[in-house]
């Protein structure tokens, strides 16, 4: 089994600026405990920018902004420190620390897609080893950050095929009402086509994303065929039991269908794509239509933006520029040129490697 569990910042730093290294080491305990029942486990840690935002304000008496300026700088401070904790932590356990700080350039190409996901099976695959991932703040501009950490869990669980994804937070999971109503009540179960479920629009005080952020994520993946908890990380052995149980903890959404493990990363493409191109009405009325095995021929396309090579993701747009799918291109953009418009050229994006938004 694999497992991507991903922790918000309020679940590892208190509101009055201290790291709850109790909370950090029973998370790595967990970990360790899955990790000897034979599940591979990947650790999506946010907390760089708010331990950042703590060091400024001991040491050098600042409160800094929320600039993107403001935020790489405080990442920068943050994010060692953080590590220096995780690793700290995991010594005590004889457990060694992976890094990676990720943004969105890295799953964009064939290349970078690749080699990431041969370190990520690499590290996963070792016993002592505890792969933790962050998003890499301090250098990701606007166009290639992501909308916050839940996001970018989800692309990892998807990229690896994973079996679940655990969102841990400081709220005990989905709620019918505003969860500061005193009578809002939790949700158990949350099927894929629930659409009246409330969601605050309240962040935590240190974290970028919400709940609707999280219920976002979660339903992305049930449509790919993977379970997501939310729950929170206050309640005991909380990682042990949502991978080890069907016990009624926290808010479980229902995965409904299954797809490849490319098919599963291409539902989270739209973040990633470096080129897109525009198809004619004919072939957006065929895949919108929901017919399947419908690849995307040379014939079909009206025209594309943007310079790629085989294996990159392409987004594809209709004729009014909106999005509709996205797939990974099975040929350079100079062949294409060559191509476009005509009868009985090779495919361009095989249904197999196509995702048409639902």
């Amino acid at each position: 089994m694999k497992v991507v569990i991903k922790v918000g910042s309020q679940a590892i730093i208190s509101a009055d600026g201290k790291v709850l290294e109790n909370v950090i080491s029973d998370i790595i305990r967990q970990i360790i405990a899955l990790q000897e029942q034979g599940v591979q486990a990947i650790l999506v840690s946010s907390g760089a920018v708010a331990l950042g935002r703590i060091i400024a304000k001991k040491i050098a008496k600042r409160n800094y902004g929320n600039s993107i300026a403001d935020k790489q700088l405080l990442a920068s401070l943050g994010q060692p420190r953080l590590m220096a904790i995780y690793a700290k932590i995991c010594e005590t356990y004889e457990l060694m620390v992976a890094q990676l700080l990720l943004t969105k350039y890295d799953f964009q190409t064939k290349r970078s897609y690749t080699n990431l996901l041969r370190l990520l099976q690499k590290s996963i695959s070792q016993p002592n080893i505890l792969t933790i991932i962050n998003e890499n703040d301090s250098v990701a501009v606007e166009e290639l950050m992501f909308t916050d950490n839940d996001e970018l869990s989800g692309i990892v669980a998807a990229q690896i095929g994973a079996d679940k994804l655990l969102l841990l937070t400081s709220i005990d999971g989905v709620y019918d009402k505003n969860p500061e109503d005193p009578e809002a009540k939790l949700i158990s179960v949350i099927n894929l086509g629930d659409k009246h479920i409330h969601t605050s629009g309240a962040k935590t005080i240190l974290g970028r994303g919400g709940m609707s952020s999280k219920l976002g994520t979660a339903r992305k993946m049930a449509g790919v065929g993977v379970m997501t908890h939310i729950a929170n990380i206050a309640e005991k052995d909380i990682i042990l039991r949502l991978v080890g149980s069907d016990e009624n903890v926290g808010s479980r959404i229902i995965p409904e269908r299954k797809k490849t493990g490319r098919k599963k990363f291409l539902a989270f493409g739209q973040t990633a794509a470096v080129a897109k191109i525009t198809i004619n009405d004919c072939l957006e009325k065929i895949l919108i239509g929901g017919q399947n095995c419908i690849s995307i021929l040379p014939i079909g396309i009206i025209k594309f933006d943007g310079e790629f090579v085989k294996g990159d993701l392409i987004e594809i747009v209709d004729s009014q520029n909106k999005k509709i799918g996205i797939g990974v291109a099975r040929y350079n953009a100079q062949k294409l040129a060559g191509y476009i418009g005509n009868k009985n050229k090779p495919a361009f994006i095989h249904y197999d490697y196509l995702h048409i938004d639902s």
